[in-house]
């Protein structure tokens, strides 16, 4: 006669290691494993002799690793219901603004960092250089502007270190003219985001806590974006090549495998809504999970789109690495691009929703060139530094220069470099033409005022580098600025 036929046992990292390699269509007796045993025990008809002693899991007491976590075993109670699949429509909002006009770019940059984000960074700048050389740095909100329109400046035209901006032969005027190196490279020593005497112990538990307000607010503003309809998430590595650092993480398979890993949710556009930075294991202890890292940053998803690599290829393309000895800062930096790629986004967006032609929308460069300019110029005057001796020729290397057309050599089409310079014919950001500061009439060489278009002028704005009718019959210096 026939063995009776036994259902199978399972122990509970058996029955683990199933629903892991996801084998969902295994039965396991739950409910009479017990019953079973004692009937097998008590029939006549095993014969109990035959049997070999079994070297399964069941009968051998394997106790848990330390600091190994094990799952309940109603964790993940098996279901016998039908799969009723959900309703994936979207529901949320219109994935565009309601938009009757365009903004400048600098206005799109303060919807991510704003100017109360701006002046408290400078208030703990303030407060920190104090606390580290007894005496102040007096740098206020418009300052700090300057310098980050000066990096986003390094970014259009990259060297190799940040000196090279300002050293003789490799000089670069639109940024060197802003500030001198060595108050740039003050500022970015003294650069701090919270007063570490008055924080607790328990914020300095973060290992972000010397730049967690900064990105606390900065995430705020992420949020209140109109998210787009498909979105992914996935990690970002912000590229840093520093020893001793905690939370720096290896990537497999990015360019730069080495650096910090950040969480982030991304529209399709490439659109950043929502960032977290990884922090490493809590207490140096991982508590395994059934689902990974990656799942346990995206729990109910069935579809990706590639919003996040998107994001990184345009944070990459104008980004210029600053050097710094706190590795924190690099966490800053970039998101100063991330917010530029996100104002452009916006900006893309709303040119959409207006029907506005592509060839009137401006790219990222472009983008990026005027908020820069509109960060440094706006509410301010500037004048170019007086560099070396006036030489015997008629140029002179101390002679007044506008901010916007510094560095730019004078030429003409018979190549003398002593011929009037071809002016650009692009205006200044509006930011800075409404500013109503630093417009001054300078007198120029004879030319066709760039406001009306119709008459001709001697008179240029010291500011904006346009030709301007000053007169009695027409007054375009007023209209261009004011209107």
């Amino acid at each position: 006669m026939p063995a009776a036929r036994r259902d199978p046992r399972y122990s509970v990292q058996d029955i683990i290691a199933i629903v892991q390699d996801g084998e969902s269509d295994v039965d396991v007796p739950f409910d009479d494993t017990d019953a079973s045993d004692e009937e097998s025990d008590n029939d006549p008809r095993v014969d109990k002799g035959n049997q070999e002693p079994s070297d399964s899991p069941a009968n051998v007491d394997i106790e848990p690793r330390e600091n190994e976590s094990t799952m309940p075993r109603d964790r993940y109670p098996r279901q016998n219901n039908d799969f009723i699949t959900p309703n994936t429509d979207f529901s949320g909002p219109p994935g565009t603004d309601d938009v009757t006009f365009l903004l400048t770019p600098l206005q799109y940059f303060q919807k991510f960092v704003s100017e109360n984000m701006i002046q408290a960074l400078a208030t703990s700048t303030n407060e920190y250089s104090v606390q580290k050389d007894g005496r102040s740095v007096n740098t206020d909100s418009k300052e700090i502007q300057k310098m980050l329109g000066m990096y986003l400046r390094m970014g259009l035209v990259q060297m190799a270190a940040s000196r090279m901006y300002w050293e003789t032969d490799t000089r670069h005027p639109p940024v060197a003219d802003v500030m001198p190196r060595s108050r740039f490279q003050s500022l970015l020593a003294k650069l701090h985001f919270v007063n570490n005497l008055t924080a607790s112990e328990i914020e300095k538990r973060d290992k972000l806590w010397k730049l967690r307000p900064w990105l606390e607010s900065f995430r705020e503003k992420c949020l209140q974006v109109v998210p787009e309809e498909h979105s992914s998430v996935a990690e970002m590595a912000i590229p840093v090549k520093g020893e001793f650092i905690s939370i720096k993480q290896h990537m497999r398979g990015k360019p730069h495998p080495w650096g910090f890993k950040v969480w982030v949710r991304a529209g399709i556009s490439g659109m950043m809504l929502d960032f977290d930075v990884y922090r490493g294991s809590k207490n140096a202890i991982r508590v395994k999970s059934e689902l990974g890292l990656s799942g346990d940053a995206v729990a109910t998803c069935n579809r990706y789109v590639r919003g996040v690599d998107l994001l990184a290829s345009f944070a990459a393309k104008y980004k210029f690495a600053l050097k710094s000895r706190r590795w924190y800062m690099y966490i800053f930096w970039h998101t100063i691009t991330l917010a530029v790629v996100n104002a452009w986004l916006l900006y893309k967006r709303h040119c959409q929703a207006l029907a506005m032609p592509k060839k009137e929308t401006l790219n990222m460069r472009k983008f990026q060139a005027q908020l820069a300019s509109s960060l440094i110029l706006m509410d301010s005057t500037l004048t170019t530094p007086r560099r070396g001796r006036p030489s015997s020729g008629t140029g002179s290397p101390d002679a007044a220069e506008s901010p916007l057309t510094a560095g730019k050599r004078p030429s003409s089409d018979d190549g003398s470099p002593n011929s009037p310079s071809k002016k650009s014919c692009a205006h200044p950001p509006l930011d800075v033409r409404m500013d109503l500061t630093g417009h001054f009439p300078m007198k120029v060489k004879r030319g066709r005022c760039r406001h009306c278009s119709k008459g001709y002028t001697n008179t240029q704005c010291s500011k904006c580098d346009v030709r301007l009718c000053f007169s009695e019959d027409r007054n375009c210096f007023w209209d261009y600025h004011c209107e």
